[in-house]
């Protein structure tokens, strides 16, 4: 007969990534409550207790369940965050902005604008391929948005500077106008699909109406 009293099965092992760190962030209340429990067990009750050993054990543990909670909320506030801004692209389909640009692009086309903050005239609008400056154009700036002519630029991808006499000018943004197609939310930022098969961020959006 054999006897099963030493049968005993091993614990199984808790199989993680490699890339993973135990920590109080990522621990939950529960392993941590286990973990605890564990280690009073072991302790000499006839010995007397560091206090305030026990109080930082309290504190950790307390730590962990704000970070659970936290993490919690965080990730259903961004949820339902992502949900209202979805529902409010509604109103963007079919509507043209202009988006703010680095580059002018002749390649992807579209009308070019400068918005402006202030009234200037006389102002030279210099187009650049790398160092290579390709063109030249005199225009006088109102206040808002101000159409830039690329009529006569090759294909390719340039830089705009612009100029009052010798002084480069700050304070402008070079942009296009193009219209919204379609939207999605990509890890956890609005992206506009735009008519011209461009895709942009909604934070690049500095002009509508008319």
């Amino acid at each position: 007969m054999v006897d099963t009293r030493l049968d005993v099965k091993p614990p199984e092992p808790k199989i993680v990534g490699p890339d993973y760190v135990q920590s109080f962030d990522n621990m939950s209340a529960n392993e941590f409550m286990k973990i605890y429990l564990e280690t009073l067990k072991f302790q000499d009750p006839f010995k007397q207790q560091d206090l305030s050993k026990s109080l930082e054990d309290v504190v950790k543990l307390n730590q962990v369940k704000f970070y659970t909670d936290m993490k919690g909320f965080m990730d259903n506030f961004v949820a339902w965050m992502n949900q209202v801004t979805f529902m409010q692209t509604i109103n963007l389909i079919g509507k043209e902005f202009v988006f703010a640009s680095d580059t002018l692009d002749t390649v992807k086309g579209g009308e070019y604008y400068i918005l402006s903050g202030e009234r200037v005239r006389g102002v030279t609008a210099k187009i650049y391929d790398g160092e290579e400056l390709i063109k030249e154009v005199e225009i006088d700036l109102e206040r808002g948005l101000n159409l830039l002519d690329t009529s006569a630029l090759p294909k390719g991808q340039f830089t705009v500077k612009l100029f009052k006499g010798d002084y480069e000018l700050p304070g402008w943004q070079l942009g296009f106008k193009d219209a919204v197609k379609s939207a999605g939310i990509v890890n956890g930022e609005l992206m506009l699909d735009l008519l011209s098969g461009r895709q942009v961020s909604s934070s690049q959006i500095i002009y509508t109406g008319g």
